[in-house]
């Protein structure tokens, strides 16, 4: 009886470390991931090209208000009256605002598609990452750099695994064309302002 008894926990000695690995924590450095696969680059190049985009519109609608800001100009002629001035004043006003209003709407969308992008990558990885996390017997999968790992066993890293396996799955992306010339930053508020008018003699 004592030696079935011997056998038994002789048996569970044997398989503790195994279950006790199920469950455990791979780590993943999916930054790394993202420049094996090309994504980083492909992001970048996809997020420049929209920003030129924006950076063309913008230009067009500060010459357009730019123009509108003239026309006031003109209209109120070359010897305004003080009332005149002021209105000069807040048609300036409300015109930079308006641009300010419009650049600002660029960089959030252009804000927003980096998040959009960065998020279908990461829901397109998870599954191959979770499959690459069971072959070894781990079933959540951290994000090297969030939150900050201060230690782990090379043998939870499945970065070089997932990346394997994405590529086999055709997450790789093609090489982007070569770049162009970085474009100038996004234009600047209209420069139009009203002239200090001369008083009324």
């Amino acid at each position: 009886m004592k030696r079935a008894i011997l056998l038994i926990i002789s048996f569970l000695l044997v398989i503790a470390p195994a279950h006790a690995q199920k469950g455990g924590v791979a780590i993943l450095d999916i930054d790394a991931v993202a420049r094996e696969l090309g994504v980083e680059a492909a992001v970048k190049a996809s997020l420049q090209k929209m920003q030129d985009g924006l950076n063309a519109d913008l230009k067009k609608a500060q010459a357009n208000l730019q123009a509108q800001m003239k026309n006031v100009e003109t209209q109120a002629g070359p010897n305004p009256t003080k009332e005149q001035q002021q209105q000069l004043l807040r048609a300036n006003q409300q015109l930079n605002q308006e641009f300010n209003r419009m650049k600002a709407q660029a960089q959030q969308t252009l804000q927003q598609e980096r998040v959009t992008q960065i998020n279908q990558f990461r829901d397109k990885l998870k599954p191959i990452a979770l499959a690459a996390a069971k072959t070894r017997g781990l079933d959540v999968v951290i994000m090297k750099v969030t939150p900050p790992i201060y230690a782990y066993s090379d043998g939870v890293d499945i970065t070089a695994d997932t990346t394997a396996r994405a590529v086999k799955a055709g997450l790789k992306e093609k090489a982007p064309p070569a770049a162009a010339p970085a474009p100038s930053s996004a234009p600047s508020k209209p420069t139009a302002k009203p002239e200090k008018a001369k008083p009324n003699q």
